[in-house]
């Protein structure tokens, strides 16, 4: 039993110098572990399976977490790289310089700007002095396509390393951003003028449409109804005139009573002159009837029924012209639907035919625009990304003495 236990103890103490060993062989390479050892040696894809490993046993020093991310980035897995420099700003908020710069840049690479921006923001907060981590904000707002506080960034870096060596190149590009946000606002300042016009120029041409002929001219049906009635040889008229009874004379004295009616009467029905009239015949009469003759005389109440039947033929005649004027009414009413509906119609496809051609205009116009502008954004991305800081010493958590790795290339 003493033997058995001898022989474990040993076996402990044998691994127990194994790590003690491997330890101070780390210590003598720089004071980095053997997955930092791994890094700065350029294999990437080592290095992040011992710096996991290191992390989960808890070795962990101040530049575990950005060397791991760095090694994801190396390796093409920007998702593992941006959860590395995450999981070390969570555990190591100290180092949010290095961790947010690096995340950064990663952002970059997977061209997501906005997010880009925003690390580098969280860096500059870390360190309002740490100037390369303007320069790149700028880039990213660039990239972006938000020329204004894009170009402000530069401007601000300019000035503040007033001898940084790509100085010229950032006041050309300044100058190049002045231009085109200058011409970007006057694009669209001539396109909403242009636009303006045009719907004015529409909305113009369709209210004076409105203003022709939509409802139908009731002045002018009126008067026609109103010379209908007032026409005394309307054919309904005669008709129910002729049902009136006249005095019984023979034909000859017949004809002349009427002729004296139509010279008498003219283009009006006076029926105080047709009471008249009737006396006169009736006068005329007595003078040319003979002994011989047998007629009667009209009584009061003949008079009377006469008058009775003048007053209801003036009745009938007044409700059938009120009857033809409804009428009148309504077919001028359809026929003024009828218009409209055609002029709505017309209207309708003018403006369909109209919008149409601004669209197809619109789409052209954007067209030429896109590819002007891709053209140009083109060529401020180049410039942008010429610009990208990746200077090695940026890449350490400030152990420039320890660390002399360029990922220029890589970051770039």
């Amino acid at each position: 039993m003493k033997i058995k236990f001898r022989r474990i103890f040993t076996v402990i103490f044998v691994l127990f110098g194994t790590y003690l060993f491997a330890q101070n062989g780390g210590a003598s390479n720089g004071g980095l572990s053997r997955g930092e050892t791994l890094f700065k040696e350029n294999n990437a894809k080592d290095a992040v399976q011992v710096l996991e490993y290191e992390i989960m046993n808890g070795q962990v020093s101040e530049n575990s977490y950005n060397f791991l991310g760095l090694g994801y980035y190396q390796l093409g897995e920007y998702d593992k790289s941006i959860d590395a420099f995450r999981r070390g700003l969570r555990v190591q908020p100290e180092n949010a310089k290095i961790l947010s710069y690096n995340m950064g840049n990663t952002y970059y690479a997977l061209k997501d700007y906005t997010s880009a921006a925003t690390c580098y923001s969280d860096a500059m907060k870390a360190e309002p002095r740490f100037y390369e981590a303007l320069l790149n904000r700028a880039n990213a707002l660039l990239m972006a396509g938000q020329l204004v506080s894009a170009k402000d960034d530069y401007i601000d870096f300019i000035g503040k390393c007033p001898d940084d060596p790509q100085r010229e190149r950032i006041e050309l590009l300044i100058k190049a951003l002045e231009e085109e946000i200058a011409r970007r606002e006057e694009e669209a300042r001539l396109l909403a003028e242009q636009n303006k016009a045009q719907w004015e120029e529409y909305d113009g041409s369709l209210s004076e449409k409105k203003k022709d002929g939509f409802s139908p001219n009731w002045e002018r049906v009126d008067a026609g109804l109103e010379n209908t009635r007032k026409n005394p040889d309307d054919p309904e008229w005669e008709r129910i005139h002729g049902e009136n009874p006249g005095a019984v004379t023979d034909n000859s004295n017949q004809e002349k009573v009427d002729d004296s009616k139509e010279k008498d009467y003219g283009s009006t029905f006076d029926w105080e002159q047709l009471d008249h009239d009737s006396g006169q015949a009736l006068s005329v009469s007595e003078e040319v009837v003979t002994d011989e003759e047998d007629w009667l005389t009209f009584s009061d109440a003949e008079l009377n029924e006469m008058k009775e039947l003048e007053k209801q033929s003036r009745e009938e005649h007044e409700k059938w012209l009120e009857n033809e004027r409804h009428r009148a009414h309504e077919l001028a009413t359809r026929e003024a639907q009828a218009k409209q509906k055609e002029q709505q119609q017309a209207l309708e496809d003018e403006r369909r035919m109209r919008e149409q051609l601004i669209e197809e205009m619109r789409k052209a116009d954007e067209e030429r625009r896109r590819e002007e502008d891709e053209r140009r954004k083109k060529l401020l991305e180049d410039v942008a990304n010429s610009l990208q800081g990746t200077d090695s010493t940026n890449l350490t958590s400030g152990a420039e003495d320890l660390i002399d790795y360029d990922l220029e290339g890589e970051l770039d």
